[in-house]
């Protein structure tokens, strides 16, 4: 039989786990946007050698756009970033479906503590201090939804590069990849302080 000594390992196991792999992703979102900027002005710099009376003036207010128009240079140095951002999404992928995995494996727990230990124990009793073994596993899955919808944003955000050149634009898909729009940053905060308080309070009992 289950016990309850056994969920609570399991899960705070679980539990950091999912916490690494989201710390992993944001790693990997600071570097992808680093080569989504230098994207983006090579962009800018392919535009302004075919049309530099045009652009003059919206480009010279840009900053860090090198002086190298060579379309030859450029064309090569947009072929090594493109790859290296492919890079980092599929790296990121793999963040993703480790945290699916550990939704997975809580979802299974869940299964299990209902069958070893009932519904009232996983739905009503406090596991550690005031919430169910149902409520670690709940936020948990609204949070993967938060990074399923922003994978395939993500996933968006590349292909526009290919074909976006207006300034306007640019600036909004960077925008997008920074600030990840999909991902409440302010609700997975406070998961993890309940996260933390309540195993902290089961490691000082």
């Amino acid at each position: 039989m289950l016990q309850p000594s056994t969920i609570k390992r399991r899960l705070k196991t679980l539990l950091s786990e999912f916490k690494r792999a989201r710390q992993i992703w944001s790693e990997l979102n600071d570097d992808g946007l680093e080569i989504a900027n230098s994207l983006m002005n090579i962009k800018l710099q392919e535009r302004k050698v075919d049309y530099s009376i045009y652009w003059k003036n919206d480009l010279d207010n840009l900053p860090d756009l090198e002086e190298n128009y060579e379309t030859k240079n450029l064309n090569e140095n947009y072929k090594n970033l493109s790859q290296s951002l492919r890079q980092i999404f599929e790296k990121m992928g793999i963040q993703y479906t480790k945290m699916k995995i550990q939704i997975l494996q809580m979802e299974s727990l869940l299964e299990e503590s209902c069958e070893s230990l009932g519904e009232e124990f996983t739905y009503d009793t406090p596991l550690y201090l005031t919430c169910p073994l149902e409520t670690f596993v709940n936020k948990s899955g609204n949070i993967l939804n938060m990074y399923t919808q922003e994978l395939n944003l993500k996933k968006s955000i590349i292909s526009s590069i290919e074909i976006i050149n207006e300034r306007d634009k640019i600036m909004v898909m960077l925008s997008s990849w920074l600030n990840q729009p999909l991902i409440n940053i302010e609700i997975i905060k406070e998961f993890e302080e309940v996260c933390e308080i309540e195993i902290d309070y089961e490691e000082s009992l």
